[in-house]
Parts: structure tokens; C-alpha cells; sequence
């Protein structure tokens, strides 16, 4: 059994990972930290996580708070885009986008004491070797603790990073993906870090090439069709449509790509993947366009540079096998008759 830290920006699919990650019989989850991100402010994000658990019934899985703001940052504006981007839908979509993103309710429980980054290193530094930390979100939390600790790289098992984009198409600009972007200095701590990496870039999510890899109406259905009591389930055919649509129509993909899961499902099944021999990844810091880019160290370069070796770039993905042991995961919040 895997024992992972997932630390997460709560967008719609961190919300499916943290709900494959606590039920899923290979892993322990040992908390949930939560950054900002995506899905907006660190409240909301953490509310998002502490009302999935509930639903999830793991109200004994503690959940740290950590960075409300990245080290640097972008522009205010830009930095809002994500989270503002549905306004550009409201003409397509009108009412149903109130199931997009919307703000959390109150949850039942508040979040346990201590911030994230610290909850991060007390359980690494207590676990030496066994803790995968797995980042779905920026990497500010992540990139915090290795500079407040920096015997982390060697109590680390590994960290599995879900960001970046090299034959895909970048998702904030051409050359970027938003995980890296949004913080990127601190993307480029962790990345020149020296401990096992596996990255999860856009390249094996979020392009049609894995299309059978992506949540689709369908998919829900064949669930639906054999489901008879399952909450967790209902939910997902209640909220999680119009993110299927979303992503078709703007995003010209054939379902919802499942990133967040992805890179979760990937700490105890690595063989989902095909991956490069270990290299040096690094992030470029420069300019607005570039700003966030994942550059991959594989040749030979006259100028002095790189780092560490200890970064495996997915490069394919059995899309058909994941999505099989996604649907059989959800399967196991079938209440009993």
C-alpha cells in the first residue's frame, strides 16, 4: 500500500482525485493540503476538500490549509483568469454553469490545526522513504517545505507532480500549463530538487491523443446503469456534465480530461505510463508568453546548464486501463443493501 500527501487546488478534478484517493484500497492517504489556485481562494479550496471527505465518509483524513498567494506570482488579472473564465461561457451555457466551480458550502468540520507546508514535513521527516507527496495544484506547499527542510529530497519516496507541457499545446498560454505558471518559481524548486520525480504534463491528459483516458457522458452512465446506492456517484452524474461539456466545446477535447486522477492513480500503478529515463526538467522564468514553460533537458547544449537527473517526463498512457480502475473505484462507495 502506497502512502501518499496530496495536495491539491480543489478544481473539479482534484475533487475526483481526493475521492479515488480515499477510498481506493492501494493507498493510504495520509492528509489533504490544499493551495491556492484554481478554484480560488484558500477557503474555498479548503472547504471544497473537507466537504468531499464528508461525502467520501473520511472525516478522519486531516486536511492542513497552506499557501493562500504563490511566492511571485503574475499579473492580478491574469493570476484571476482561471477562476474567472466561465464568464465567457455564460452566453453558451447560462444557468447550468452555477454547477461549475460553485462556492462551497459551509462545511461540517473545520480544517485541523497547523499549515500545510508543516504538516507536509512533520509526516515526511517522521516516515523516512515511505510518503509520496503528489501535487495536483501549484507548487507553492511543495516548494516551501523543501526550502524550510531540506533533508525533505531524502525523506521523500518520490513526488509525483502533476504540470507542465511539451507536444501539447499549453493551457494558460501556447507555451504553458497552468500548474507551473501559477507559481513558477516555486515550480522550478521543486523541479531542481533531487529527489525521484515523476511529472504529469498536459501531453497524457489533456490532449486526444488519450482520449479514452477522459470522463464522458457515456462513462457516467455505464456507471449509473449498474449503481443502486451510491452517493458519491450521484453526485458526480449531478455535477460533473457540464464540466464534460465545458471541455468539449472549449477545449475541443472529447470528454473530461482526468489529470488530477491521473497523476494520483499513477503513485501505486507508475506501469499506467510510459515515461523517459530520468532527466533534468527545468521552468523558464522570463517574459509573459514563456513565463511558466517546461523545459526538458534530453540532448547535448554547448552553454553550461542543468541540473540534477531524477525527473521522468510521461510520455503515453494506458488511457483504457485507468478509466476501468477509476469506474471500479467510484464503484466502492456503493452503500450496502
Amino acid at each position: 500500500m502506497e502512502r501518499i500527501i496530496l495536495d491539491v487546488d480543489s478544481a473539479g478534478d482534484d475533487i475526483l482525485a481526493v475521492l479515488f484517493a480515499a477510498v481506493n484500497p492501494k493507498l493510504r492517504l495520509e492528509g489533504v493540503t490544499t493551495v491556492t489556485g484554481a478554484a480560488g481562494p484558500i477557503e474555498q479550496v479548503t472547504n471544497v476538500v473537507l466537504n468531499t471527505l464528508t461525502l467520501a465518509g473520511r472525516d478522519d483524513i486531516p486536511v492542513h490549509a497552506g499557501a493562500w498567494r504563490p511566492i511571485v506570482g503574475n499579473a492580478k488579472a491574469d493570476m484571476e483568469a482561471p477562476v474567472h473564465f466561465e464568464k465567457r461561457l455564460v452566453a453558451r451555457f447560462g444557468d447550468r454553469l452555477k454547477k461549475f466551480n460553485p462556492p462551497a458550502p459551509t462545511p461540517v468540520r473545520q480544517a485541523t490545526s497547523g499549515h500545510a507546508v508543516d504538516f507536509i514535513i512533520e509526516t515526511v521527516m517522521a516516515n523516512p522513504g515511505e510518503i509520496t507527496l503528489v501535487t495536483t495544484g501549484p507548487l507553492t506547499n511543495a516548494a516551501m517545505a523543501l526550502l524550510q527542510e531540506p533533508r525533505l529530497t531524502g525523506a521523500l519516496k518520490r513526488l509525483i507532480v502533476l504540470g507542465g507541457n511539451f507536444q501539447t499545446p499549453g493551457n494558460i498560454t501556447p507555451l504553458s500549463e497552468y500548474n507551473i505558471w501559477a507559481d513558477p518559481e516555486a515550480s522550478r524548486i521543486v523541479l531542481n530538487a533531487d529527489v525521484e520525480k515523476i511529472l504529469v504534463p498536459l501531453d497524457i491528459c489533456e490532449d486526444n491523443r488519450v482520449a479514452d483516458s477522459m470522463l464522458t457522458r457515456d462513462d457516467i452512465a455505464d456507471m449509473q446503469a449498474v449503481a443502486r446506492d451510491n452517493p458519491v456517484l450521484e453526485m458526480i452524474a449531478d455535477s460533473f456534465p457540464i464540466y464534460i461539456d465545458i471541455w468539449r466545446e472549449f477545449f475541443d477535447l472529447v470528454g473530461f480530461p482526468m489529470d488530477d486522477v491521473i497523476t494520483v492513480a499513477l503513485a501505486f500503478d507508475p506501469g499506467l505510463a510510459t515515461m523517459t529515463e530520468p532527466l533534468f526538467a527545468d521552468v523558464v522564468l522570463d517574459g509573459r508568453l514563456a513565463r511558466g514553460q517546461t523545459v526538458a533537458y534530453r540532448g547535448r547544449q554547448l552553454l553550461p546548464g542543468g541540473g540534477p537527473k531524477t525527473t521522468r517526463i510521461c510520455t503515453g498512457l494506458d488511457g483504457r486501463r485507468f478509466l476501468d480502475g477509476f469506474k471500479k473505484t467510484i464503484a466502492r462507495y456503493e452503500r450496502a443493501a
